[in-house]
């Protein structure tokens, strides 16, 4: 009756551990990263890498400059740790969020999708399975401004096309810290954006990024 944003993903995440009796990050690194060669990817970051962890910013309304957070910080009525990708022996695995990435392990996993679920010559899904994460599931229930929603992306419908130079079909999301990225297969493009800030007001880049991707291409 109605498309609800919530815990499901997680829930998926839990059945994987159930089926396979390995965990989420067990079963992530085996049957995704290490077949993509995705080597910058984790729920907790190794202590080698964590001077690589970028600094989280908030933007300034005031100003209208970017500042660095409070290592703890305050969203909505929580409280959270602005470096937790540091915790040491960290054993919460969650299906829907949490990974800590860059942004070209990202692209990795985003050229899969684009090539029917096959990169560098590992499979990891099928061509139906990708076609039916990449199609409306929600019949309209559920409705970003003039797309819809798959299973794990928003799918950018006709009218949604005429807003940026996106083709229908292409298909979109983004991270909690104003990370964003698509793939429209029509025009073989997998295109990211990566910020670090939160909250932040400056959606428009990303439109601006957009435009400008498709004014670079030659068809």
């Amino acid at each position: 009756e109605r498309f609800t944003y919530g815990l499901n993903t997680d829930l998926l995440g839990y059945l994987i551990e159930v089926v396979p009796g390995m965990t989420v990050d067990q079963f992530f690194r085996k049957r995704i990263f290490e077949p993509l060669g995705m080597k910058d990817t984790y729920f907790y970051l190794p202590e080698e890498k964590y001077d690589r962890l970028v600094t989280l910013y908030s933007d300034d309304r005031a100003t209208g400059k970017v500042v660095k957070t409070e290592p703890v910080t305050k969203i909505a009525a929580d409280n959270f740790y602005r470096d937790y990708p540091k915790t040491r022996e960290g054993t919460f695995y969650s299906g829907g969020g949490g990974l800590s990435s860059t942004i070209y392990d990202y692209a990795v996993f985003l050229q899969m999708m684009l090539n029917g679920g096959e990169y560098n010559g590992k499979r990891i899904l099928s061509p139906a399975t990708v076609r039916m994460m990449t199609t409306d599931q929600t019949f309209l229930q559920y409705k970003l401004p003039n797309n819809h929603f798959g299973l794990g992306f928003g799918i950018v419908t006709e009218q949604g096309s005429a807003q940026t130079p996106w083709q229908e079909g292409s298909y979109e999301w983004g991270g909690m810290f104003a990370t964003t990225y698509w793939v429209d297969p029509k025009s073989k493009l997998v295109a990211l954006i990566y910020r670090n800030v939160y909250p932040t007001s400056l959606g428009k880049i990303v439109d601006q990024f957009r435009i400008m991707s498709y004014a670079a291409m030659t068809w």
